[in-house]
């Protein structure tokens, strides 16, 4: 099959400081996305308020951002070589500080929900488009360095959102969290400009796959809807979610089976036969959705459950990103060492080690204990992404790699709505599955029952507080024994991911198409 991008004009690297400024931008370009994704989470009621609308059609305000993302990610290769890669990532960035300026300014949800759209749209191609960058402009013995450092920028970016978020809107106003992106996305737009500008590829007149434009426009915002809508109306049970399950289902289906003889495809299929590419697409699915399904679930458990606020939530969980941020050169030595499959098993073994052991926690766990578990799971960070990201591009030449990135992301976006939609409604089944068992034995023949009672305080009406008391207590330990669940299922699937290893091991005998 006919490659999609043209090879980059100039085969020089970047040094000095125009090396040392690139790498900040494309980081720095990267973060802002991927903070975007999750930045507006905690801020939903006070949009909510302000716009006068219910928290549940303010969600949507998430929800438009990442249907935006992934109808574009995968038109990452195809966009490149109708524009060009420089001139891309600097209209996105543009775009998206124009774009970030409409939803601070939105004075209604319609307003805000089109502008969120849209500036998911024109995101699209900057996280592949500035990895794909990254490595065009390093030497090749840098590149496993260059993409350590942005793949911390890639993993810490939705633990930071909800912090940041909420510290902004408690402290000054929601606005201010699209705001944010102004001055630090002008930055970006214009060094790239400046200093990448001999990077630029040629420009081809691909045709526009208009049909496949549309399948993957209708199966991605169905997709999205049903992942961040379906256990608020009940999965299957709904119809609306049973209709567009079934729309998202055969439009996925048709596109690929369209694209697979379209000559010039929006994705292109044929790098599935690279068993690396492949592999880390597989490691991705599982890995990543479960990262994303933990760092959604604890802040959850813990305002839900235990009673600690937002900003305590956030704190809790903020150690996850200590461990990539000052250590991520770990991950790349290692990887020079050891190779990308024996590193990302030490990101494994982390991951298997934090899920077996935040599965042991009881309702009487202390902040220490929570900070803890998330350190070791942020050590695994360290040997995650980057092995990934490598192997994701082992044997992908030069000029196809807008395409083979841009895919790999849109997979990664969609992991996080699968991993929380997942876990989320996991937790919410298995808690009445414990509810209902715990249930069974609050009768009064039951002596442990009775001996809780005795021990209350003589309230006035104190079987009707006693009752309450022993619900609560109930919803306690069932939320409890849900989350234990979730993380030995956690600890197992990673356990399982050890066993495809060596499968990656084997060598690729096909020679880069």
């Amino acid at each position: 099959m006919t490659s999609h991008v043209t090879a980059v004009a100039s085969p020089n690297y970047l040094t000095g400081v125009a090396r040392l400024v690139s790498i900040i931008s494309l980081s720095l370009a990267t973060f802002l996305i991927v903070l975007d994704l999750s930045i507006a989470n905690v801020s939903i009621p006070y949009i909510s308020g302000d716009l006068g609308v219910a928290v549940d059609q303010g969600t949507y305000v998430i929800t438009s951002f990442s249907v935006g993302n992934a109808i574009a990610l995968p038109m990452t290769g195809w966009l490149t070589e109708r524009v060009g890669v420089v001139r891309l990532i600097s209209l996105s960035i543009i775009s998206f500080v124009i774009l970030s300026i409409f939803c601070g300014l939105s004075v209604s949800l319609p307003m805000l929900v089109i502008s969120r759209f849209f500036q998911g749209l024109v995101a699209g191609p900057l996280v592949p488009l500035s990895q794909s960058l990254l490595i065009s402009t390093n030497p090749v013995d840098q590149k496993n360095k260059v993409l350590g450092i942005w793949s911390t920028v890639v993993v810490c970016g939705p633990v930071l959102g909800p912090i940041l978020g909420g510290w902004i809107t408690f402290n000054y106003s929601w606005p201010w969290i699209f705001f944010i992106n102004v001055p630090t996305g002008i930055f970006c737009a214009l060094t790239l400009i400046f200093y990448l500008n001999k990077f630029e590829t040629p420009i081809k007149n691909t045709p526009v796959d208009k049909l496949g434009f549309f399948l993957l426009a209708i199966s991605a915002s169905s997709f999205q809807f049903v992942l961040d809508k379906g256990e608020q109306y009940d999965w299957l049970n709904s119809q609306l979610i049973l209709t567009l399950s079934i729309l998202s289902f055969l439009g996925y289906l048709y596109f690929f089976i369209w694209e697979y003889f379209k000559k010039n495809p929006i994705v292109d299929l044929s790098l599935f036969r690279l068993r690396s590419y492949t592999l880390s697409l597989i490691f991705l699915i599982f890995m990543y959705s479960s990262y994303f399904g933990a760092i959604v679930i604890i802040p959850l458990w813990l305002q839900e459950s235990m009673n600690y606020n937002s900003v305590w939530a956030g704190l809790a969980v903020a150690p996850l990103g200590i461990p990539p941020l000052f250590l991520s050169n770990l991950g790349t030595k290692a990887i020079e060492r050891f190779g990308k499959l024996i590193t990302l098993g030490f990101s494994l073994f982390f991951f298997s080690v934090s899920s077996f052991y935040t599965a042991y926690f009881a309702t009487n766990v202390d902040v220490w204990h929570v900070m803890f578990s998330r350190l070791i799971m942020g050590f695994g960070l360290i040997f995650f992404i980057a092995p990934i990201l490598s192997l994701n591009v082992e044997d992908v030449e030069e000029k196809r790699l807008p395409s083979a990135t841009g895919f790999f992301h849109f997979v990664r976006t969609l992991c996080s709505g699968v991993g929380t939609s997942l876990f989320t409604t996991l937790w919410i089944r298995r808690q009445a599955f414990h509810h209902e068992r715990l249930s069974e034995n609050i009768t009064p023949y039951s002596p442990a029952f009775n001996g809780f009672i005795d021990k209350l305080p003589n309230f006035p009406f104190n079987n009707v507080a006693s009752l309450i008391a022993t619900n609560e207590t109930i919803n306690q330990q069932s939320a409890m024994m849900s989350f234990n669940d979730i993380f030995f299922l956690m600890g197992w699937v990673f356990i399982f991911l050890f066993f495809l290893l060596p499968f990656g091991l084997k060598k690729n005998r096909s020679k880069k198409i």
